[in-house]
């Protein structure tokens, strides 16, 4: 019986584990399909040859995973393939799918499984796991295949059939796996609103999307699940983002009945505009400020805003900042921070 070992909750995969299965690499493979696909049994020679792989080292690169599919193009003919199952060599996961005795059913080799029986790439909430956009796996192995292909669903295994353009592929720990940028996009596609929002205000301000991303992303691949939700979060780092992180906390200053404030106010001296605030509680010489989603990709307007929040300090102002994140997520953070500052004041 094998055994699946899992790591601990709590935090993300230790991806040593990968390292120490020796994962070939793009520039190891030769004539590599597409798909991502790991089937070839050669590998370039440091000097230029093309030496074959074994069976065992191409398993040992997978976590011990290996196909029928894989064996036969190793030179393994059909009787032959039978022998090494009949030997007890390999245990069988599905239907041609087949890890080296003795080796642990670890996550990784569950991805490995996934990618090389389907020839498909890993995606979504798995991908996104690879590329620690969140730390929790998933429990399924998420896999995109393309839509013309009809596969028996295997158990640990959710196919997703779309069409995935040449660009939106790479490897990571040796695995077939969609591009960061690609798997944001994707993962952000299947959340709801709150989550999403978060997810992407995170991406922008770590420079994993930009704020044009989410239209071309529309654009480009239309009819797409997910886009719904894409075009949403484009409208939130347009040009007008900024309008609307300031409506959302008005929304919530209304709801907590905090009285006194002022929505783009001037602040004024010796003749000089100094700022517009976004929220100004002028009677305590409060002034708050919202980062909307597109804040963190602009230099120049990173540089200008510290300026002006400077300028307000140095002429008696408290200045408050909160992220949009802190809007969706954390309201009653800010209701508090806000209550808190007043306080003070009076």
């Amino acid at each position: 019986m094998v055994q699946t070992q899992h790591p601990p909750r709590g935090g993300p995969v230790r991806r040593a584990g990968l390292s120490d299965c020796g994962s070939l690499t793009r520039r190891e493979l030769v004539n590599e399909p597409q798909s991502g696909r790991v089937d070839n049994p050669l590998r370039r020679h440091a000097c230029g040859r093309l030496v074959r792989v074994g069976w065992g080292d191409l398993a040992r690169a997978q976590c011990g995973v290996i196909t029928r599919h894989q064996l036969r193009t190793a030179g393994f003919s059909e009787a032959q393939v039978d022998a090494v199952i009949a030997s007890g060599a390999v245990e069988s996961l599905w239907s041609g799918v087949f890890l080296v005795r003795g080796a642990p059913l670890t996550y990784d080799a569950r991805l490995w499984a996934g990618a090389v029986s389907t020839g498909g790439v890993l995606g979504f909430a798995t991908a996104a796991h690879l590329w620690g956009v969140v730390e929790d796996q998933p429990q399924a192995v998420n896999v995109i295949i393309p839509r013309s292909l009809h596969l028996w669903r295997q158990p640990g295994l959710r196919l997703h059939r779309t069409q995935l353009r040449p660009t939106a592929i790479t490897r990571r720990h040796g695995l077939p796996v969609t591009t960061r940028r690609e798997t944001v996009l994707d993962y952000i596609g299947r959340l709801h609103r709150v989550a999403a929002t978060t997810v992407a205000d995170r991406a922008i301000q770590l420079g994993w999307l930009t704020p044009t991303d989410f239209e071309r992303r529309v654009r480009q691949q239309p009819g797409r699940t997910g886009n719904t939700r894409l075009r949403e979060l484009a409208e939130l780092v347009s040009d007008g983002a900024a309008a609307t992180s300031e409506r959302v906390l008005h929304k919530i200053l209304r709801r907590a009945a905090v009285s006194g404030w002022v929505p783009n106010y001037d602040v004024w001296h010796e003749g000089c505009l100094v700022a517009v605030v976004d929220v100004a509680l002028p009677k305590q010489k409060v002034a708050i400020e919202v980062d909307g989603m597109a804040h963190h990709t602009s230099p120049d307007r990173f540089q200008r805003d510290r300026t002006r929040q400077n300028d307000l300090v140095g002429l008696g102002w408290t200045v408050l900042r909160f992220t949009w994140s802190d809007l969706i997520d954390r309201p009653s953070y800010v209701i508090a921070v806000i209550r808190g500052q007043l306080a003070d004041a009076a």
